[in-house]
């Protein structure tokens, strides 16, 4: 084990410590410093992440490759070049037409249809926009796993393996569905591939439910 490596533990126990500290905080509705702790959280972990790299844990330095042998040159006749003919020059293709499609500006849409979070967005092959819809609950269950995570950023990771209330497993688009939702709310800011930081504040369920009654509400099919 390296020097690095020997002070993971501490780190790693540290940032446990103030991830309980951030949660009670949560539970007690006492925000006045979460964002500090927060934010010295999230430098602790940048410095796990960064001795992680310098020195991963395990590694050991590879084995030399021997060089191989040099080969004694054998001399060989040179064979007479044969003469190539000139190609001939290409004529120019005609430019290929590309087809337009409609631009995607304004997609996605997020609107809700009764106490469904909606996403619209636009298929290119079709020609139609498409609708996808996420019970309400599995938003507030999306928001309440990422406040118990209690981090000053979480990993994507905490949500693939939730369950509804009836035991069946939450699909992975309508996670996405919520993260964009979320994303387009504010209520977190994506840090990096498949890193969050939450905004504690508007993930609360009474600004989570503010947040998703002032969308337009569209009709029911």
């Amino acid at each position: 084990m390296g020097i690095f490596n020997k002070v993971l533990p501490s780190l790693a126990k540290a940032d446990e410590r103030l991830a309980t500290q951030m949660t009670e905080a949560v539970a007690k509705r006492d925000f006045s410093h979460l964002g500090e702790l927060a934010a010295v959280s999230e430098k602790i972990r940048a410095a796990i992440a960064e001795i992680e790299r310098i020195e991963p844990p395990g590694s050991a330095p590879a084995p030399a490759k021997p060089k191989p042998k040099p080969r004694r040159a054998t001399a060989r006749k040179a064979e007479p070049k044969a003469k190539v003919a000139p190609k001939a020059k290409a004529e120019p293709e005609a430019p290929k037409k590309r087809r337009r499609s409609p631009p995607k500006r304004g997609y996605p849409k997020y609107s809700r249809r009764g106490d469904n979070l909606v996403r619209t967005d636009w298929s290119n092959s079709k020609k139609v926009e498409q609708t996808h819809a996420v019970p309400y609950a599995t938003v507030a269950q999306i928001a309440t796993t990422i406040v118990s995570d209690g981090g000053a950023m979480f990993r994507k990771d905490i949500l693939t393996g939730l369950n509804t209330a009836d035991g069946k497993k939450v699909p992975i688009h309508q996670v996405y569905l919520v993260l964009g939702w979320l994303l387009t709310s504010k209520s977190i800011r994506k840090k990096g591939r498949g890193d969050y930081v939450p905004n504690y504040k508007k993930l609360t369920a009474d600004a989570l439910r503010g947040s998703f009654g002032k969308m337009n509400e569209i009709e029911s099919k």
